[in-house]
């Protein structure tokens, strides 16, 4: 079934998503893989780009620089570095997950992005500037913390201000899996790292809820092992939140589904029928 015509909101209209209260952003947000291939105006992505740089740094070092990847060219050159390693890593993801429906299913719309890599909207690929209390390899093991600690607050910032306005985005490693070819590719000088690759655009599908276990279950308190909140009672639960128990059968299903594969009252108008 062809998608509808899809037209982005203006970047007013798209902002004024930014009012969104955290709590309902961080409770819808997920990995968005299936984009529409319309351009992101930067009247949309410059500011998302100003709030992630509100995150903090380790020794308030603010070493970051992003890399916004738009160009045709420099786009299917990062593809074709994916490709190389996508043809080795997808096969084996294939053979995992013969016979088990659920998980070919959510390998979709990671295939579905390999296949369009070079297509997609726009590439954000943060960096950061390596020093001797920075840096991405090495020991001692505190400044390779500190350097990766740097990073990842401002790229949470922009995947939930990416949620707000509507845009789809993921927070990605393996595209970049080769640091000396990325750096060539971006011209980036020797001192510079690029961290991950955030591709960005308007969400082709529908956000959240997310399911994670309970609390209980990961919450330790003193010492490891000490989970005192394990019989933590659901009427205790933040407003809002789910746990495997309470979710539907298909919830499981949802992430990333196309329009033809979401129920009909699932649907948004941005979806289709």
């Amino acid at each position: 079934m062809a998608d509808r015509p899809f037209t982005p909101p203006a970047a007013a209209e798209a902002l004024d998503g930014l009012g969104m209260p955290l709590v309902d952003a961080m409770r819808s947000q997920r990995a968005v893989r299936r984009l529409h291939l319309d351009p992101v105006d930067h009247d949309v992505l410059v500011p998302l780009l100003e709030l992630a740089l509100k995150a903090p740094t380790s020794s308030n070092s603010q070493d970051w620089c992003f890399l916004v990847v738009e160009s045709r060219e420099q786009k299917e050159a990062l593809a074709r570095q994916w490709r190389r390693l996508h043809r080795f890593v997808n096969p084996i993801a294939e053979r995992q997950a013969r016979g088990d429906e659920q998980a070919q299913r959510a390998m979709r719309p990671g295939q579905w992005q390999a296949d369009h890599f070079g297509e997609l909207p726009v590439f954000v690929v943060p960096c950061y500037r390596r020093n001797q209390k920075h840096r991405p390899v090495g020991r001692p093991q505190i400044s390779v913390s500190s350097y990766y600690g740097s990073v990842y607050p401002a790229v949470q910032n922009l995947l939930l201000a990416c949620r707000a306005v509507g845009l789809g985005a993921s927070l990605q490693t393996l595209p970049i899996w080769s640091i000396r070819g990325t750096r060539k590719i971006l011209g980036l000088p020797r001192e510079i790292n690029p961290v991950c690759i955030i591709p960005i655009g308007w969400a082709k599908g529908r956000y959240g809820p997310t399911t994670r276990p309970p609390i209980g279950e990961v919450l330790h308190v003193d010492r490891y092992g000490n989970r005192p909140f394990l019989d933590r009672n659901p009427e205790d639960r933040t407003p809002g939140d789910r746990t495997p128990d309470d979710r539907r059968p298909d919830d499981a299903r949802r992430d990333d589904r196309t329009p033809d594969e979401a129920r009909p009252d699932e649907r948004t108008p941005e979806e289709g029928p």
